[in-house]
């Protein structure tokens, strides 16, 4: 049985529905069998994420996320799914305290959420009768997770949908089992069960598998994702395009006003010509062709961190970084060329200058004690 912990749609402001229907349509085709509602699922409101639901054979579950406009439930609370014999009851919630951010214009996302252990403590005792192991699906942190686990009995395995880290070693709370693979599809949890003829539950052998290299692509998945890129990329291109003229005019005028960033090759080199020499030499240097080789060079959810200055992007596709500012070039890390000072105040690195980019979503394993030395010069 694949369980997903929630959080399916994107909060993209471009080429939404394009990113939706892959990343709903490639769950199926991987297999999932069901999945919750997560903070960013209703991001642009409740029509909008019926409407892609709809498109795919996806079970979707939550016993604690209601229509606002009806007050009934957004979808089924929990889906019973058969595999080999044994009955599992999967059900989900989402933290009542989420911040539940909506796409501009739009009010309200249309739904309210009710208080966890409230709603377990009510539909824990029907689904235990249907089925011979309970699975929640908790779209929360794991500090949440543990409270809820604490506190309401019944839940036999809890899956963590709203945690950065993941956890390599099993671990149980109140006789629950907790898989916490992380988040952005990085890790799997991979829980094999094991039952004895009867069908009476003995051990089980859990296991925390990285998606990284050492895993082959699929080659039917890995080409789907190549066009669904590719498809992206230029569309944005094409949009990017049609709003040069603009884009230039009001980047002109903004310079005019404001202090900017003057680039490595402008500015720096000119100067500091040994450490310019040692940062053609790191991955700071490559970072656009990082994205370009992803077929994200036009993705400003990307840029930022992967260009210089780029920290107001237009959020509808429409990306044009000038040349000269492409890569992670010495004012991202050292500020501003035009305030340069000479008095040593300028360009000192703290460990908040790292974490604008190598944050815990982004770069979960940063270490500043491990990194600063390769880009150090």
């Amino acid at each position: 049985m694949l369980v997903d912990g929630g959080g399916s749609l994107t909060r993209k402001d471009f080429e939404r529905e394009l990113t939706d229907r892959m990343n709903l349509k490639s769950m199926v085709e991987l297999g999932y069998d069901v999945t919750t509602v997560g903070v960013g699922d209703v991001f642009m409101g409740v029509d909008y994420f019926r409407e892609r639901f709809a498109e795919v054979e996806l079970k979707v579950v939550s016993a604690n996320v209601y229509d606002e406009s009806t007050g009934e439930l957004l979808v089924e609370p929990y889906v019973i799914i058969e595999k080999a014999g044994v009955k599992f009851g999967v059900t989900g919630v989402l933290d009542n305290n989420a911040s539940i951010r909506t796409q501009r214009g739009l009010e309200s996302a249309g739904v309210t959420v009710a208080q966890p252990k409230e709603v377990l403590e009510a539909l824990l005792p029907e689904l235990e009768a249907k089925c011979d192991h309970v699975v929640l699906l908790a779209h929360m942190s794991l500090k949440l997770a543990r409270v809820l686990a604490e506190s309401v009995p019944g839940v036999d395995y809890l899956v963590v949908g709203l945690q950065a880290q993941k956890s390599s070693s099993p671990f149980e709370v109140e006789g629950t089992v907790f898989l916490q693979p992380g988040n952005r599809g990085q890790f799997i949890s991979d829980y094999r069960l094991m039952f004895d003829s009867d069908g009476v539950f003995q051990q089980y052998e859990p296991n925390t598998v990285e998606l990284g290299n050492k895993v082959p692509a699929d080659a039917s998945m890995a080409l789907k994702l190549k066009e669904h890129k590719l498809l992206a990329e230029g569309l944005r291109k094409e949009r990017a395009a049609s709003m040069a003229k603009e884009r230039e005019a009001a980047r002109r005028a903004a310079q005019t006003d404001e202090v900017t960033c003057l680039g490595v090759e402008a500015s720096c080199v000119r100067c500091h010509t040994e450490q310019y020499d040692h940062w053609k030499t790191t991955a700071h240097a490559q970072a656009f062709d990082t994205l370009q080789r992803g077929f994200q060079s036009t993705n400003p959810e990307c840029l930022r961190c992967h260009t210089t200055c780029q920290t107001e992007l237009a959020q509808n596709g429409s990306v044009d970084v000038p040349d000269d500012l492409r890569n992670v070039q010495c004012e991202s890390c050292h500020g501003i060329g035009t305030e340069h000072a000479r008095d040593g105040s300028y360009g000192v690195i703290r460990v908040e200058t790292c974490l604008g980019c190598h944050d815990e979503d982004k770069s979960p394993d940063f270490d500043l004690a491990t990194y600063l030395p390769k880009v150090t010069h």
